[in-house]
């Protein structure tokens, strides 16, 4: 069965707007992930036992419709069938039992001590797998009129217990930079390239779509490596 938790939206979750911030409703659904491993022989610590940990690669969010405090809404997640490096896992969120949000994620899987990929069939995840849902991991590319809008340096409530940037918070640093009054982000697409440890003082780049409603940006480290890239959607309230 797909694995499934409910919950109450939480009150300090909400944004200025009234409604749940992104970075919060994926929270919700990677919890309800990260709950489905814990309870299957691999939480954090037993993956760091094992010499691995996974990282998040690639991610596709959308939301239909906004959540507000103290909704009652219900996070599903399952793996779908992978091959190679890369783990495929999907998630929906519902409401009053309709699916308002779906993402779609691709993981990698790395040794903590060489921190070589390991293979798709070198690892027994031992859950049962789905079929992906209608919402694909499509590649998007950066137009070449992206400029500098801003820096973020990385802090404590940033960080993980890897000490770099949670993937979760990513939502919050590109909300930074977006008009967000009145609006909210439909659809999200992220591709994490290299972390952000704690101090990293990342330059911030935006691209504006002509629609007035899509915007792209790029995050570079201090050493000239790409951090991140995403394309957002946003929609009025």
């Amino acid at each position: 069965m797909k694995f499934r938790t409910d919950l109450i939206a939480d009150i300090h979750d909400v944004d200025h707007n009234g409604i749940v911030r992104t970075s919060s409703l994926m929270k919700y659904i990677q919890s309800a992930a990260q709950t489905q491993l814990t309870l299957n022989g691999m939480s954090y610590d037993e993956l760091r036992d094992m010499k691995r940990a996974f990282i998040l690669s690639r991610i596709k969010m959308e939301f239909t419709e906004p959540v507000r405090a103290y909704d009652k809404v219900s996070a599903i997640t399952y793996p779908c069938e992978s091959r190679g490096y890369s783990f495929l896992r999907c998630y929906a969120l519902e409401k009053n039992g309709r699916t308002i949000g779906r993402a779609v994620s691709m993981w990698a899987l790395i040794d903590t001590d060489t921190r070589a990929l390991v293979r798709v069939n070198d690892f027994e995840l031992g859950l049962e797998t789905h079929e992906p849902h209608t919402l694909a991991l499509s590649r998007f590319t950066m137009p070449a009129s992206v400029r500098k809008v801003g820096t973020y340096t990385v802090n404590y409530g940033d960080l993980d217990q890897n000490c770099h940037m949670n993937n979760t918070r990513y939502p919050d640093m590109y909300s930074n930079f977006l008009p967000l009054d009145g609006k909210r982000i439909r659809t999200l697409s992220i591709n994490y390239l290299n972390e952000a440890p704690r101090g990293e003082r990342l330059r911030v780049e935006r691209a504006d779509g002509i629609d007035g409603y899509t915007y792209y940006f790029r995050t570079i480290r201090e050493d000239g490596k790409v951090n991140t890239e995403a394309e957002i959607e946003l929609e009025d309230i």
